[in-house]
C-alpha cells in the first residue's frame, strides 16, 4: 500500500502556551520516535497496525496547528486518527475554564500558568511502559531508558522508528537496560498482559506486580487523557507542596486533578 499524505488545520481555543508544551517534550523526547523545533513536534504513530508520522505546526496567530500527515491509511483520514493528535496536543481542553476553576479553590493558584496544556503520548501502552521506565528515576535517567528501549526493540519506519508494540516487548528479558532486574520483569509482564488484552484499562494493571497507582495514573494521565487524574504521591508534587509550605485539599481539584498536577510541576 503505498503511502499517502493529507495536511490539515486544527485549531483550539486560546490560551494556549506551546512554550511550556516544547519544554515539558523536550525534557523526554524520544529520539528516532519523535521530533521538536521551535515551533513544531511530531512522531512516528500507529493506527489500527499501519504505521505513519504527522508533524504540527504552531501558529499562534491563527490559534491552529498545520499537520502534515504520512500514512498508509486511506487518504481520507480516518477521525480516530485525527482525534488522537488532538488528544497528544490537548488541543480541546478548555483552558480558560480549567484556570478559572483552580484559581477559585486554591489561594496560591494566582501563581498558575495561564493555559498550560497537557502532552500526551500516542496510546495508553507507551504512556504504560514510560511510567514503569520512570519509576524511582529522575526524568532524565527515564527518558534515557526509554530511547534504549526504541533504538533496540522499535521496528524501523522509513527514516525513524515506531515505538515498540507490546508483540515487541512481550517476553524479553531486557538486558541492554541499565536497571532493577525486578523492574524489567514488569516491563515484559506489562507487555504480555496488553497482548493478551489489548482492549484492558489501565486499572486492571494493578493485578501485575510491580504496577502500583501511581504508574497506573500516569498512564492514564498521558496515555488516555483523562482529566482529573491528581498524582499525589507523584515525588516532584510532594516536593513542590513541601518547598512551598503548601496542605491542600486535592478532593476541590474535581474535575481538572490532572491540570492540577500539571499546575503544580511547573509552579515556581
Amino acid at each position: 500500500m503505498a503511502i499517502t499524505t493529507r495536511e490539515l488545520t486544527l485549531d483550539y481555543t486560546p490560551p494556549y502556551d506551546w512554550e511550556r508544551v516544547r519544554a515539558f517534550i523536550k525534557k523526554r523526547l524520544i529520539v528516532g520516535v519523535e521530533w521538536l523545533d521551535e515551533c513544531s513536534y511530531g512522531r512516528t504513530l500507529t493506527t489500527g497496525g499501519i504505521p505513519g508520522r504527522f508533524t504540527a505546526t504552531h501558529r499562534p496567530r491563527e490559534n491552529t496547528f498545520h499537520v502534515h500527515i504520512e500514512t498508509k491509511i486511506h487518504p481520507s483520514c480516518p477521525h480516530d486518527l485525527v482525534a488522537n493528535i488532538r488528544r497528544v496536543l490537548d488541543l480541546d481542553a478548555n483552558s480558560a475554564a480549567i484556570d478559572e476553576h483552580l484559581r477559585s479553590t486554591y489561594p496560591f493558584a494566582n501563581r498558575f500558568i495561564p493555559g498550560l496544556r497537557i502532552p500526551r503520548c500516542w496510546d495508553v501502552f507507551e504512556a504504560g511502559v514510560r511510567a514503569v521506565l520512570g519509576q524511582q528515576v529522575s526524568v532524565s535517567a527515564a527518558t534515557h531508558l526509554t530511547r534504549e528501549l526504541v533504538q533496540h526493540y522499535g521496528a524501523r519506519y522509513r527514516n525513524a522508528r515506531l515505538f515498540p508494540s507490546p508483540d515487541q516487548l512481550s517476553g524479553q528479558l531486557f538486558d541492554e537496560l541499565r536497571m532493577p532486574h525486578q523492574r524489567k520483569a514488569t516491563l515484559a509482564r506489562l507487555a504480555a498482559f496488553c497482548l493478551d488484552q489489548p482492549q484492558a484499562r489501565p486499572e486492571q494493571w494493578l493485578k501485575l506486580k510491580g504496577i502500583g497507582p501511581w504508574t497506573i495514573d500516569y498512564a492514564r494521565l498521558r496515555g488516555e487523557g483523562a482529566a482529573d487524574i491528581f498524582l499525589s504521591g507523584d515525588l516532584g508534587v510532594k516536593r513542590k507542596l513541601a518547598a512551598l509550605g503548601l496542605n491542600i485539599d486535592p478532593t476541590l481539584r474535581h474535575p481538572w486533578g490532572s491540570y492540577l498536577t500539571f499546575q503544580l510541576w511547573h509552579l515556581e
